[in-house]
This record gives structure tokens, C-alpha cells and sequence, in this order.
């Protein structure tokens, strides 16, 4: 999916681009077009950018140092850089006026319509995203070849008409691997526990409300949403991560819900790391972990002026091992999602920090070192 970032004053500069898109198959996703009526702007918004594999924002006149949802989709786009690698075409900056791009994205090579033809504009267009899809495939192959085990996934849609109704959207992950036995028991348990969630989405069909909800309102108005989306997929040494995003919306809500869902597994012998806490060896390492999350933290959430308030916050939110129950392991540490609400305002989405392996190896317990490939330091 090709997400199109612009401000409504530019839509009717950015519909020939999505138009173009469109008819070469590249599935691009435009609100005005893709946003069905009565439903969640805010959910649609942030589900299609998890979903999707480029970003192409839309700088103009009208855009710049504007606030609202095109600055919410680059803070995104800014976010998700940090996990790319300098090759990869993730962003792809289109300036229909001679304007700056916000300083994270000045790095990056924008496409320019001025002083150019519509058919040069759309020929360079297409170009850069040939480019970064041939980029992603190879990366996931890469990646895919390097771990010597191969994923891919298909979606799982299932939708209930009712008061209120239900919608509901899985991407199953199927794992296999000709070096590692028992991976398809993995990709088992990461299914049915998003099953799980989806399942427990569809309970509102048992119990119409019809005081809430009934037949002559909008579809979307009283239908209940889940979306469970996978994020990312690695191993490292014989750990294998795998990241998804989940999503509900309740019908009539003010604001969606999103929290992260991480899977975490040896791979030899095949065991799932289902807690934080059994990563360690005892309760001494709550405290250094805690130390290094909130500083991380703060340091990544911090805004001019913030006040005591949000230190607090990311205290009450980091306090107990349940707090960091969404991680991940990486090649440079553990990476710690955070859900919304939890350790900031709904508008900083779903925080997240990396803890270098140096500043906690020593109170991770032996088999998950070895699998890691690390070493205890001396004491």
C-alpha cells in the first residue's frame, strides 16, 4: 500500500497522483478516496499508515508549519525512518510548491514539479517507487535468508452486520524453515492468540444494544473495528521476534485504541519468552531497567516546556515488569513498545525505545544470553 500525506487545501494537486497510481495497480491510499462514510478518520488514518509500505508526502504552500493530520502522518513517516537503513526508500517527499520539508526529512531526496511536465513528475514518481519495492523485496529476502526462516502472510477479514456489527482484519503469519523444527507451531500460537483477540471483538454481536445502536444509522456508526497488523519479523541469533500493531475502534468513540503485540521465541529449543520478567534473573534488574527506559523515554518524548507531568506519566507507566510486556530483540538491544495512553498523550501514538544489550546483559538469565550469543560481563 502507497499512503498519500497532503492537506486538504492541495487535494485536488495530489488526486492525478493517485489516479496514476491506481492505474498501475500500486493500491494507494488517499482518505478522500479510501475513507468510507461514517467511518473513524482517526482509525482509517493510523491503519493504513501501519499498513503501508511508502509513504508519499505532499509538501506545499498550504502545508507548511500547518497542524492536524498531515503533521501527525510525517511525524510517523519520521518515527519509522529510524528503523530503516540509509538505503531504503520508505519516504518519498513530492514538493508541489518551493517550500522547506520539516529538518528530519531534508536528508532525503524530494521529488520537484516545479519548472517539470505532469509526464515527467509522474515518470519520476513512478521510478522512485519501482525503486523502493525492488528495495523492500530484496531486504525481506535478505533478511528471510540471513535468519534461514521465510514468513509471509495473508489477511483474515470476517464482518458482521448488526446493532451493533463487527469488522474484523488478521494478518495470519505462516512460518517455515528448513534449519529450525517447530516453527509452524510458532506461527500456530501467534495465530490463535490474535484469534483470540479477534474472537473477543465479535462478543458484541451476542448482546444488541438496540438503545445505542439500530439499522437506519450509518454501517460504520455501529460497528465495532479490530485490526491486528504485522509490523516486522527477525532473528537474532536463535531468538526470533515478531512485532504486530492492534487496533479496535468502538463504535461511537471518540478515540480508536492502539497498542503493540510482540511474540518472542527460541528458536532451539523451540520455547516461547512470554514475559519480561523471566528474561532476568531476578527482581534486581526491575530497577536498571526502569532507570534506562524512563531516561530513554523523556529524552524521546520531551517538547519544549514539558512539565513535571509528563515525567510522572512515564513513571506510572513503567513502574511494574507488566509495564514492558511488548519487546523485542534486535540486533543492538531490546526494543520496548509502549501502547497509547500509557506513557504519553494519545497523540504520541505507540512509543518506543531500544535498551543496548551492555546496560542489562548482566542480569539476563543464561539460556536467553546464549541464544543471544552474549556474554555475562565480569563483575
Amino acid at each position: 500500500m502507497i499512503f498519500l500525506s497532503y492537506v486538504s487545501e492541495d487535494r485536488a494537486r495530489v488526486l492525478p497522483f493517485y489516479q496514476l497510481l491506481d492505474a498501475h495497480n500500486l493500491a494507494p491510499w488517499m482518505d478522500c478516496k479510501s475513507i468510507l462514510s461514517g467511518q473513524n478518520w482517526d482509525y482509517e488514518i493510523t491503519t493504513a499508515l501501519e499498513r503501508s509500505d511508502i509513504i508519499v508526502i505532499f509538501a506545499s504552500e498550504n502545508s507548511v508549519d500547518k497542524r492536524g493530520y498531515a503533521q501527525k502522518e510525517i511525524n510517523f513517516a519520521i518515527e519509522k525512518i529510524k528503523e530503516k537503513l540509509v538505503s531504503d526508500i520508505y519516504v518519498i517527499p513530492v514538493q508541489l510548491d518551493p517550500v522547506d520539508f520539516p529538518s528530519p526529512l531534508k536528508g532525503i531526496q524530494f521529488l520537484q514539479t516545479e519548472n517539470k511536465s505532469q509526464s515527467a513528475v509522474e515518470k519520476e514518481l513512478l521510478s522512485s517507487i519501482e525503486a523502493a519495492q525492488k528495495r523492500s523485496n530484496e531486504k525481506v529476502s535478505e533478511a528471510q535468508s540471513r535468519a534461514e526462516l521465510r514468513w509471509h502472510l495473508e489477511d483474515s477479514n470476517s464482518a458482521y452486520n448488526g446493532i451493533p456489527g463487527y469488522s474484523t482484519t488478521t494478518q495470519r503469519i505462516a512460518l517455515s524453515s528448513t534449519k529450525y523444527t517447530g516453527v509452524r507451531d510458532i506461527a500456530d500460537h501467534i495465530n490463535g492468540t490474535l484469534a483470540e483477540y479477534s474472537m473477543s471483538s465479535r462478543h458484541s454481536a451476542l448482546k444488541p444494544e438496540p438503545s445505542l445502536y439500530n439499522l437506519m444509522q450509518n454501517e460504520w456508526q455501529r460497528t465495532h473495528t479490530f485490526d491486528a497488523i504485522f509490523q516486522s519479523a527477525q532473528v537474532v541469533g536463535r531468538v526470533l521476534s515478531v512485532d504486530y500493531s492492534l487496533h479496535w475502534y468502538s463504535a461511537g468513540a471518540v478515540h480508536p485504541t492502539h497498542s503493540p503485540k510482540s511474540f518472542s521465541y527460541l528458536l532451539e529449543p523451540v520455547i516461547h519468552l512470554s514475559t519480561f520478567k523471566e528474561l532476568f534473573l531476578d527482581e534486581s534488574a526491575l530497577g536498571a531497567v526502569q532507570v534506562e527506559v524512563q531516561n530513554l523515554l523523556i529524552a524521546a518524548l520531551s517538547q519544549p516546556n514539558a512539565g513535571p507531568a509528563d515525567s510522572n506519566w512515564i513513571r506510572e507507566g513503567t513502574k511494574d515488569w507488566n509495564d514492558f510486556s511488548n519487546f523485542t530483540f534486535t540486533d543492538e538491544g531490546l526494543l520496548i513498545t509502549f501502547a497509547s495512553y500509557q506513557v504519553a498523550c494519545y497523540a504520541a501514538g505507540m512509543p518506543t525505545v531500544k535498551v543496548p544489550y551492555q546496560s542489562i546483559s548482566k542480569y539476563l538469565v543464561d539460556n536467553v544470553l546464549h541464544a543471544l550469543g552474549l556474554h555475562r560481563p565480569n563483575s
